[in-house]
């Protein structure tokens, strides 16, 4: 199975993601969507023990199923120039759900495969309960309810969202949050904490244009 980022004006991202049953969690066809998603979230990079992304959702490669991967050791600061990035731990979770979420929430910057060059800055709870079924080493199946905090948490919530057709540009309301990223400026974007006053806007306007995929057909 080949895999590649569907665009941000795919329908399949608007769309819920279908839950697996207990039937299906060993079957071939979820193990080559698992290993399918492993391989996107480590690239071709030569360290295979390091991923590229720190989350990924089944629906952004083209597959509507509840599967997410999760690097719970992400810090998302960056790091300075000349410093070796640590390995991550990144794990498989189907079926995910939030449990619980904490009052306190805090703002960081997002940024997304199925956004584009959109970025922006998100308020979402600081902590949550995760429930739902791990694939543990060698290759069992277990369930689970973790609780993860600040940037972690920020990932499962933001993949959570995918399997439930969201966005993170969606979640935001105020124009001066949504921002318009280079990929040769998102290095400074994160590690600089450039993304607080970040100069380049996205309007709402032009994100809208962006996910329609009536207003990108016309466009081609």
């Amino acid at each position: 199975m080949k895999a590649k980022f569907v665009s941000p004006s795919d329908p399949i991202l608007t769309k819920k993601a279908q839950k697996i049953s207990a039937n299906q969690i060993n079957s071939e066809k979820i193990k080559v969507i698992v290993q399918t998603m492993l391989k996107v979230a480590y690239g071709e990079q030569k360290n295979k023990k390091r991923p590229v992304m720190v989350g990924l959702a089944a629906p952004q490669i083209g597959i509507l199923k509840r599967i997410i991967l999760i690097d719970i050791k992400a810090n998302g600061k960056g790091l300075p120039a000349g410093r070796q990035e640590k390995i991550g731990d990144l794990r498989v979770y189907i079926n995910p759900q939030i449990t619980w979420e904490s009052k306190q929430q805090m703002e960081w910057y997002e940024g997304c495969y199925s956004t584009g060059r959109v970025c922006g800055i998100v308020k979402r709870p600081w902590a949550i309960k995760v429930r739902g079924i791990q694939l543990l080493p060698p290759r069992r199946w277990d369930i689970i309810e973790e609780k993860h905090t600040g940037y972690v948490a920020r990932i499962f919530q933001h993949e959570i969202d995918h399997l439930n057709g969201k966005v993170f540009p969606d979640l935001i309301k105020d124009p001066e949050k949504l921002h318009w990223v280079k990929k040769s400026e998102f290095l400074l974007y994160r590690n600089k904490q450039a993304w607080k006053n970040w100069p380049k806007k996205c309007s709402f306007e032009k994100w809208k244009q962006i996910k329609n995929p009536l207003i990108q057909l016309l466009n081609n």
